[in-house]
């Protein structure tokens, strides 16, 4: 079965954040942040997964992904992690802490190369290691993790696109035997409540065989 997911824009080209009332003292961002109404939208359109890619001009991954984790229910929430970060045994820890606090729905989403590969191998070993993780940390599963450019992953910039161009181009590469979608969006929750409305439906329907006799 094909599942879509919706990758974070950069936030280089987000809109600017309203200006507030002098009077105004609560800092916490609002309902309209851009990357909350996106993962909210996500959620609600029944979309497999968020992901917050690494962005150098843009809020760190792993914070920006605690905040979705929070604003959602049923998404899961990948992070960009990158091997330089932190040790795995401390990347471990924090993310272990983010699958307590979200009932499991955190997950990594990593280069496709060696480094990051081991980076995750050896953080999976502290996470499964008796003597690794305190045991109130340890009893969710280690995080899901993608890595860019795997096999049977595509990834989309559907940015702007109708639902009917975003539908022909994942059935297209559906019947190369590509089965997950990493769609990259705009920064309008529309694109993706219509991405939920009218690109879903097509994708769950039954296909017919591709041979005859």
């Amino acid at each position: 079965m094909s599942r879509v997911h919706i990758v974070l824009p950069s936030a280089a080209a987000a809109p600017p954040p309203a200006v507030l009332p002098d009077r105004l003292t609560d800092l916490r961002p609002s309902a309209s942040d851009p990357f909350l109404a996106l993962a909210k939208a996500a959620d609600l359109a029944g979309l497999a997964s968020v992901v917050v890619p690494y962005d150098r001009q843009g809020p760190e991954p792993l914070v920006t992904a605690a905040a979705l984790l929070r604003a959602t229910r049923h998404v899961t929430v990948f992070a960009g992690v990158q091997p330089w970060i932190a040790t795995p045994q401390y990347a471990a820890k924090v993310s272990a802490s983010l699958q307590r606090f979200s009932g499991g729905r955190f997950g990594w989403y990593l280069d496709g190369d060696a480094e990051s590969a081991a980076f995750a191998q050896t953080a999976g070993d502290f996470w499964r290691r008796p003597d690794g993780l305190p045991e109130v940390l340890s009893e969710h599963a280690f995080p899901a993790v993608v890595l860019a450019g795997a096999s049977g992953t595509a990834h989309l910039d559907v940015a702007g696109l109708e639902p009917d161009a975003v539908a022909a181009a994942i059935d297209e590469r559906r019947d190369a035997g590509f089965a997950e979608f990493f769609l990259t969006v705009g920064h309008d929750p529309g694109e993706i409540y219509r991405i939920g409305e009218y690109v879903l439906p097509v994708l769950s329907q039954e296909r017919a065989p591709s041979h005859a006799g």
